[in-house]
């Protein structure tokens, strides 16, 4: 089940269901996450001995003075700095400061007492300011107390989210002061500025801590986190033959772009397809069938039209008028199509075939070549709305490339990726996502099912070779081998 990704007043009801119907009191709630927290510390920094916690008043502060208290009985010494923001404390927060004990004496920290430098420690727990932020930090002593931190070179761990981003929407924040986290601890589920790379410097790699929120939680939302736990492949006949498992036709190759259709044409059959057509440029047919001797080169398209399932167009088609009367013909064809690459840039620069595009059809852009086709936005959240607001109009799958690849859908949603790493950002990685993607829609899945399903595995893919080889010089044609083990397995 995809995991919402919720607003702040939604998350902050979602805390209000689950005292109500657990039922639990909130202070033990706020202990229970807590404790989530001084697990994952204790078990990914072995050794610690030093750290120093900065709690503000509120309960995200609340969170900070409980792993204050259960590090020290750990025997991990403390330096607590309660950042008083405000002098009205929250309930949750002067219980828990009432039961520090005497293991952790606070420092307070306040416009009258500041601190000049930060103290020495392996780690800085920044507990100030929970999700629940809306107003920028202004400039003065809590802004110098960040500026310290961020200066201090001591690797600092955010909880629930670093101090002074908003929770939601940035766009009206300078993020002149907020804490840089090297790792921050989210409650429950990830938070929309995650993904966002502008955010990336302040939220460091993110941890989802479950603290067990009531499962029974329901409210509307349109955004949804994606994980291979989502996958729902279909079990393949003991009676299945080449011509069950779809036919797709690539569409590409052009202008010496060989390698890009080679690569899109081969991950559509290690996809399971059962037969790939390729319509190609004549001189690069002996590069394919070099590397793919199964491919089945066609010259004309029309003699294969009534067997194809799916359409893969764009991966090295080029831009010239052969390329336009290509992608003409496949768009009247009406049949499920991923499109790609130059197939997205001949779009862009003749609208007028936009509305030629296929209901359900599946277009997957990287960043520049979406804001080619829907224009330059000045924010990356607006990008998003601007690509939800093409997908509903148009009725077609968005699919924007990159870290936390998104996925808009002719019904408002998005859904985004849990998979894959910085080591694809390689030329070729979405000629290989293409020929998955079309595949599935070959195979006979839904192009919403073939979309997400492909950028999950394509993802995954490329996390099973960092495991063996790390984030540095591995190529799309490496990544073709994993994706039959990332399916079988699934």
């Amino acid at each position: 089940m995809f995991k919402p990704i919720y607003n702040v007043t939604q998350i902050r009801e979602w805390d209000t269901f689950t005292i109500k119907n657990e039922p639990i009191a909130s202070i033990d709630l706020m202990e229970r996450a807590a404790h989530k927290c001084v697990d994952f510390i204790l078990k990914n920094y072995e050794g610690l001995k030093l750290v120093n916690v900065f709690a503000g008043v509120g309960n995200n502060g609340g969170d900070g003075l409980v792993i204050a208290r259960a590090l020290a009985f750990c025997d991990i010494k403390v330096h607590l700095f309660i950042v008083e923001f405000s002098k009205k404390y929250s309930k949750d927060f002067s219980e828990n400061l009432e039961m520090l004990g005497g293991n952790v004496i606070p420092t307070y920290v306040n416009e009258k007492h500041q601190l000049d430098e930060i103290p020495f420690a392996e780690m800085n727990i920044d507990a100030i300011f929970g999700s629940g932020l809306t107003r920028e930090i202004e400039d003065g002593w809590l802004a110098r107390l960040i500026g310290l931190i961020n200066k201090s070179d001591i690797n600092t761990l955010s909880i629930d989210f670093p101090s002074g981003l908003f929770g939601f929407d940035n766009r009206k924040n300078s993020l002149k002061n907020v804490i840089k986290a090297n790792v921050t601890l989210t409650f429950q589920i990830p938070k929309l500025p995650f993904f966002f790379s502008k955010y990336a410097p302040y939220v460091g790699d993110f941890k989802v801590i479950n603290i067990g929120l009531h499962t029974n939680y329901r409210v509307l939302t349109h955004i949804y986190f994606a994980e291979l736990n989502d996958i729902r492949l279909k079990t393949l006949s003991k009676f299945a033959h080449k011509g069950t498992k779809g036919h797709l036709l690539v569409v590409g190759g052009f202008k010496g772009m060989f390698g890009a259709v080679t690569l899109c044409a081969k991950a559509a059959y290690k996809t399971g397809c059962g037969y790939v057509f390729v319509k190609m440029q004549k001189q690069g047919r002996n590069v394919l069938l070099t590397h793919l001797l199964e491919a089945v080169m066609i010259a004309d398209i029309k003699k294969v039209s009534s067997k194809i399932k799916a359409i893969a167009i764009g991966c090295g088609l080029g831009q010239s008028q052969k390329s336009l009367v290509l992608l003409k013909q496949v768009l009247s064809l009406n049949l499920p199509i991923v499109i790609d690459a130059d197939a997205i840039n001949l779009l862009s620069n003749n609208i007028n075939l936009i509305e030629l595009i296929p209901e359900n059809s599946v277009l997957t852009p990287h960043v520049k070549e979406l804001e080619r086709l829907i224009g330059v936005a000045e924010s990356e959240e607006e990008l998003l709305e601007r690509q939800i607001e093409f997908s509903t109009r148009n009725k077609v799958f968005v699919l924007q490339k990159g870290a936390y690849s998104k996925l808009s859908c002719p019904d408002g949603n998005v859904f985004i990726n849990s998979t894959g790493n910085e080591g694809m950002a390689v030329a070729g990685m979405g000629d290989v996502l293409t020929g998955i993607i079309g595949a599935f829609l070959a195979q006979g899945y839904n192009p919403k099912q073939a979309a997400l399903y492909g950028m999950l595995i394509h993802g995954k893919a490329g996390d099973t070779i960092v495991l063996n080889k790390g984030k540095i010089g591995f190529l799309p044609s490496e990544l073709l081998m994993s994706i039959p083990k990332v399916i079988n397995q699934l």
